[in-house]
């Protein structure tokens, strides 16, 4: 869980810095991943970071 909220830091810190929402999501494999805002393709929504 100490790895998920390291990077909804980060999403919040890359939000502000670029100016567009990014988002957490879990893939199937179960990893953890940031990436913009968009299509989730069936990866499950941890957080929403919004500048």
């Amino acid at each position: 869980m100490n790895n998920a909220v390291q990077l909804i830091k980060l999403a919040q810190k890359l939000a502000i810095a670029r100016g567009e929402p990014h988002i957490v999501v879990q893939v199937a494999s179960g990893q953890i991943v940031v990436m913009r805002d968009g299509k989730l393709r069936g990866a499950i929504l941890l957080e929403r970071c919004l500048p």
